[in-house]
C-alpha cells in the first residue's frame, strides 16, 4: 500500500536534513534543465571521462535523461555545503575529502530511494554526486576490463553526467549557487554538493 505523499516527503526531508543536506526543494521534473553542452565539459574538461561507469559515455544522454524525467511528476533537490565534518577549510587532503563527502550523499539519497521504494513509490531514482569514487578503479578501466559495476545497486550518474544542467536548475528551483575562482575550499559555501530524488 502506498504511503500518503505528505508522509513520504516528511519522512524524505528528515533523512535529508539528518544528513547534513542544508536545503530540500520540491521541483517538478519539467523544471530540471537536460542540455548537450553538459555531455561536451563532461567529454573536454573532465578526466574522468570514460573512467567510470557513471561518467560519459556510459551514463545516459541528456536527451535520455529528458525521457526519465518526462515519466516523473515529483522530484526533490538536495543541497549540501562543505565536507559536513569529513575535514576542515582549508582540507587537508581535498581529493580524500571529496571522496567522502560524495560517499555519504550517495549513500543518503539511495537510502531515501529505498525508503520510497519501500513506502510503495516503485519508480524512485536517485542520482549521484560528483564522480563515483566508491572503487579506486572502476571495473571499465581494471584489469580485466568489464562492464559490469562492482556496486550496481546504488552506483548512480552524478547531475552532469547524466547531461542535466546543474546551474539552470538549481537556480529555477530558487537555490543560490555560484561559479568559485579558485579550486581553493576555504569556508562550506565554495564546495555545494546537488543530488536529486525522483518519485512517482
Amino acid at each position: 500500500m502506498k504511503v500518503p505523499l505528505e508522509t513520504i516527503e516528511r519522512d524524505l526531508r528528515d533523512m535529508a536534513l539528518k544528513s547534513g543536506a542544508c536545503a530540500f526543494v520540491k521541483i517538478h521534473p519539467s523544471r530540471i534543465i537536460t542540455a548537450q553542452w553538459v555531455r561536451l565539459k563532461c567529454q573536454y574538461g573532465c578526466k574522468n571521462y570514460g573512467t567510470r561507469l557513471t561518467c560519459p559515455p556510459y551514463s545516459p544522454t541528456p536527451d535520455e535523461t529528458r525521457r526519465v524525467l518526462d515519466e516523473y511528476s515529483i522530484a526533490y533537490l538536495l543541497k549540501y555545503e562543505g565536507f559536513l565534518g569529513f575535514d576542515s577549510y582549508p582540507p587537508k587532503n581535498l581529493k580524500a575529502s571529496i571522496r567522502d563527502l560524495s560517499l555519504h550523499v550517495c549513500d543518503t539519497v539511495t537510502a531515501m530511494e529505498r525508503h520510497a521504494y519501500l513506502s510503495g513509490y516503485h519508480k524512485a531514482f536517485s542520482y549521484g554526486a560528483h564522480r563515483c569514487s566508491r572503487c579506486q578503479d572502476c571495473a571499465i578501466t581494471a584489469a580485466p576490463r568489464s562492464r559490469t559495476c562492482n556496486f550496481a545497486k546504488v552506483a548512480r550518474p552524478s547531475l552532469e553526467a547524466a547531461g542535466i544542467d546543474v546551474f539552470g536548475t538549481v537556480e529555477l528551483a530558487g537555490l543560490p549557487i555560484d561559479i568559485s575562482p579558485t579550486k581553493a575550499v576555504d569556508c562550506p559555501e565554495r564546495l555545494p554538493t546537488f543530488t536529486l530524488l525522483l518519485l512517482e
